[in-house]
């Protein structure tokens, strides 16, 4: 997956700034990585709640059974789309 850099400021105090870098550096990792993937897991955990909001509100999904029967037609010949939502 190629990234895009995108230049913007986030202030954080300066005790924030030192437990990242400890955080980081005991996980050897860098204070980008960790907001990075703190960025990531956010932005997923409220998609994931967007959409359990969204089927409260509609009732339409797709069974586990109508997912897992679908995946197992990827990268075949017989590909098939994605199964439809339905209430």
């Amino acid at each position: 997956m190629s990234s895009t850099a995108v230049s913007v400021a986030v202030k954080i105090d300066p005790e924030m700034r030192e437990r990242m870098k400890r955080l980081a550096a005991r996980r050897r990792r860098t204070p980008h990585w960790l907001m990075r993937d703190a960025i990531r897991e956010y932005v997923e955990r409220e998609e994931a709640r967007d959409a359990w909001q969204e089927y409260r509100e509609t009732g339409l999904h797709a069974s586990a059974e109508e997912v897992l029967a679908w995946l197992d037609t990827w990268g075949g010949e017989s590909e098939t789309a994605a199964p439809a939502c339905h209430e």
